[in-house]
C-alpha cells in the first residue's frame, strides 16, 4: 500500500465511520477498487478506525471526562448530575455487550462476510433501515435513556458487524426506536462508540495472525481518518437536527445496489 492508497482509505474510513452508510462496507469495496484485498491489510483497518475512535474521544471530551470521574466519584448524592453521569456510564457498558459478544462467538462468520458480494446487499438492508427510523420513529422526545435502551440500543450495534450495516446508523436508529429524541440517541451513539470501538481494536490486534503494516502508510490512514473523523462527527449532528437520514438511505441504495449489480 503506497501512501496515496492510504490517504485515501483514512479519508474514507472517517468519513463513513460516522455518517451511517457503514465504514467497514466502504472500505472493503475501497480496498478491491484499489487492488487490496480486505483480508490483507487487517493491521491497516484497525489502525484507520483507532483514528476515528479517537476522533469521537476528542469531540466528546468534555462528555466523556465527566461521566468518568463520576463513576469513580464517592458520596454522589441519588438523582444528582453525577449521578445521572454515573447512570449513563453503566448504560455505555451495558450497551457494548452484545456487539462485544456477537464479535468474538462470531468472529469466522463475520470475516467471511468481508466479502464484496456480500456488503452490496448488506447496504441495501442498511438504506431500508435508515429509512424506515426516518419516515416511522423519527418523533422521540425523551432526554435520558434507561436499561432496556441501552440493550437494545447494543443490540442494533452488535447487527452492525456485518460490513455494510452502519454501526452509527443502527444505534442512532435504535434509539429513535426506543422513543428518544433525535440528538439524545445520538449522543448516545456516538458515546456507546468509544468503550466498543476501544475493545475491538484492542481485540483484533491480539487476534491477529501477523502485524505487517508499514509505519508510514499507517499514520497516514490514521492521521486522515481523524481529521476528517472529527468533521464527518459534526456534519452527522447537523444532519440528524434537520431530520435528513433519508440522504444517507438514497445513497447506501444507490451504492448497494450498484456493487450488487457488478457482483453478480
Amino acid at each position: 500500500m503506497n501512501l496515496l492508497e492510504a490517504l485515501a482509505l483514512g479519508i474514507i474510513q472517517g468519513i463513513t465511520e460516522w455518517l451511517p452508510v457503514s465504514s467497514s462496507g466502504h472500505l472493503v469495496i475501497s480496498e478491491e477498487l484499489l487492488g487490496l484485498p480486505a483480508g490483507q491489510n487487517l493491521m491497516f483497518d484497525l489502525v484507520v478506525h483507532l483514528g476515528t475512535l479517537f476522533a469521537v474521544v476528542i469531540y466528546f471530551r468534555t462528555e466523556l471526562w465527566r461521566i468518568i470521574s463520576s463513576m469513580f466519584k464517592r458520596g454522589i448524592v441519588k438523582g444528582s448530575p453525577e449521578d445521572q453521569l454515573r447512570t449513563l456510564g453503566a448504560l455505555l457498558l451495558v450497551g457494548t455487550i452484545p456487539a462485544g459478544a456477537a464479535g468474538v462467538l462470531l468472529k469466522d462468520a463475520i470475516e467471511q462476510a468481508f466479502d464484496i458480494r456480500y456488503v452490496g446487499f448488506a447496504l441495501v438492508a442498511n438504506a431500508v433501515m435508515l429509512f424506515c427510523f426516518e419516515r416511522f420513529w423519527s418523533g422521540g422526545a425523551r432526554k435520558n435513556a434507561k436499561l432496556l435502551d441501552a440493550l437494545i440500543i447494543g443490540a442494533f450495534q452488535a447487527v452492525a458487524i456485518i460490513p455494510g450495516i452502519s454501526r452509527s446508523g443502527s444505534t442512532l436508529g435504535g434509539g429513535m426506536m426506543r422513543g428518544l429524541e433525535r440528538e439524545t440517541a445520538a449522543v448516545f451513539a456516538f458515546l456507546l462508540s468509544v468503550p466498543t470501538l476501544g475493545g475491538a481494536f484492542a481485540y483484533g490486534a491480539l487476534t491477529l495472525d501477523r502485524y505487517d503494516a508499514a509505519f508510514a502508510p499507517s499514520f497516514i490512514g490514521f492521521l486522515s481518518a481523524l481529521l476528517v473523523g472529527l468533521v464527518s462527527i459534526r456534519y452527522l449532528l447537523k444532519a440528524v437536527r434537520a431530520g435528513r437520514l433519508w440522504v444517507f438511505s438514497v445513497y447506501c441504495a444507490a451504492v448497494g445496489i450498484a456493487v450488487v449489480l457488478l457482483t453478480v
